[in-house]
């Protein structure tokens, strides 16, 4: 730049401090500031109407990460040994080519031309599309046609096909050597939809929804009338879907039950994922309780559970945790902010974990207090009050895994559980159904509430996690010191035996695990 641009700083006027002066002055403006909303200025921050600050705690909390890293390394060498359950294989291709031929069948036995499903757990089971493929206004849809395909009929295990925006067949391709279906490389599968088509008609017209041709009602060039195509909806599938279809002509049914109980048995190979990750999963909670010390936050619990499932190699988007300390646990799912929550001496540490192995999850909830080693204050100030609330629990746990067998329905079950509870007088405060299934959801069908008639059958796996949850306010009028929550959890396996947790065992006391 030419001199004569250059922008000259103007030159200071008499009486017009230099310029450092300012910034000088607001440094020390802020200085007085923040020493006025210290610790030592209480009556300044009423008088600005600023919140007090928490008082100190005999807990000493270190710093998040590095009380979490620490948690983690302490539990580690426990839970190392343990890592080789995680060694089971995947669901290989056969079995999701059974269960094609069995959807097929299903859907003929329904009186259904086709099965649509937006990525959900119902196309990973069908066809190992993941479910996290990701869903948007534009509709990207499996399509099980129940058709057979071979004039033989040796096949009858239906056709797959993918309606897929046109701009997206790329990333199609690129997913579809992980999934699963009939010749494995259908050079057709895909129906690309142009952003100015509608996609449903598109689809419609394609043949795909099963019965040979094209679709619709009317002509089809030829003088021949076609009848209406009869499709049944997943469950997860939105709205949108099921509307686009029927705006085309196409008659839309939902999920029946006949069909959705399809995943809710499971297969050998099935279980053995399940036993391998929740077996781990109680072992990984096991360590951590031999950790576990007053002054940790809740968020250090869950932030030291997913790094040790990291470690082991099963963490990843399958991970989620819920930790709550003391009367935090009253609510069964935690609150708002309680993150930061420390544990305090006497406190149970409520956590309910799990992550998955080959997409199937784990769920699995002990209600636990640090080893005598640790700060032993914690287990000789634990109230005998909460002792034997844990006890109730556990026999509430004893009498629904009793319940859960082959031929009851599920609401007995419940019931089951119930009978501890109501006994000791907590029955109001058990708030939930005892449990669900568990597979490539967390929750899944059966439900087990006191309004499901449905029967359990061998191998189905469901959770049995009684709890018993009582808030500040409610102890007091029950005369009890503070609130609670108290949960126990494992996943079981329905055989002709009756119920196996899945965990390999259950809790015995909050040191027991």
């Amino acid at each position: 730049m030419p001199k004569s641009q250059l922008v000259q700083a103007p030159p200071n006027r008499p009486g017009r401090p230099p310029f450092r002066w300012p910034l000088i002055c607001a440094a020390s403006a802020l200085a007085v500031f923040l020493l006025l909303l210290s610790s030592g200025a209480a009556d300044v921050r009423r008088i600005l109407r600023l919140p007090p600050l928490p008082p100190h705690t005999n807990n000493h909390v270190a710093p998040a990460p590095a009380a979490a890293a620490a948690l983690e390394a302490c539990a580690w060498p426990a839970l190392e040994p343990h890592v080789p359950l995680l060694d089971v294989p995947p669901i290989s291709r056969s079995d999701f080519l059974t269960r094609q031929r069995v959807l097929a069948r299903a859907l003929r036995a329904a009186g259904v031309d086709a099965f649509v499903a937006e990525p959900s757990a119902s196309t990973t089971y069908y066809a190992n599309i993941s479910a996290r493929f990701g869903l948007s206004e534009r509709p990207y849809l499996m399509v099980f046609s129940s058709q057979e395909d071979d004039d033989d009929g040796d096949n009858d295990g239906g056709r797959f096909s993918y309606l897929v925006p046109q701009f997206e067949t790329g990333r199609l391709n690129a997913a579809s050597q992980h999934m699963v279906f009939e010749g494995n490389a259908d050079a057709d599968a895909a129906i690309p939809w142009r952003e100015e088509q509608d996609p449903y008609a598109v689809l419609l017209e394609s043949g795909r929804l099963g019965g040979g041709g094209g679709g619709g009602v009317g002509g089809d060039g030829g003088g021949r009338t076609k009848r209406k195509r009869k499709v049944m909806i997943d469950e997860h599938a939105r709205h949108m879907v099921a509307a686009g279809l029927q705006a085309v002509g196409v008659d839309v049914v939902p999920m029946s039950a006949d069909v959705r109980r399809l995943r809710a048995v499971k297969t050998d190979a099935e279980v053995a994922i399940m036993r391998g990750i929740n077996a781990f999963t109680r072992h990984l909670v096991r360590a951590l309780q031999g950790c576990l010390r007053a002054g940790l936050r809740q968020a250090d619990v869950v932030d030291a559970g997913r790094a040790l499932f990291a470690r082991a190699g099963v963490a990843g988007e399958g991970y989620w945790a819920i930790a709550l300390f003391g009367s935090r646990a009253a609510y069964p799912h935690g609150g708002e902010g309680g993150d930061a929550a420390v544990l305090r001496d006497g406190e149970f540490v409520l956590l309910d974990i799990g992550s998955s192995l080959h997409g199937y999850g784990s769920d699995v909830t002990r209600t636990m207090l640090p080893p005598a080693g640790n700060g032993g204050a914690a287990t000789a100030a634990v109230r005998e009050e909460l002792m034997d609330v844990w006890r109730v629990v556990r026999r509430a746990q004893s009498a629904g895994l009793a319940g859960t067998r082959p031929g009851a329905a599920c609401r007995d079950a419940d019931a089951a559980s119930r009978a501890p509870v109501e006994a000791a007088g907590y029955g109001p405060y058990y708030t939930h159904r005892l449990g669900h299934g568990l597979g490539l959801e967390t929750h899944e069908h059966p439900y087990l509430n006191g309004a499901n008639y449905e029967k359990l059958r061998p191998g189905m796996v469901v959770t049995n996690e009684p709890g018993i949850y009582v808030t500040d306010e409610q102890a007091t009028k029950l005369g009890m010191s503070a609130g609670f929550g108290v949960r126990l959890e494992d996943p079981i396996l329905v055989t002709e035996d009756g119920g196996v947790p899945l965990t390999g065992r259950r809790a015995e006391s909050p040191w027991d695990l």
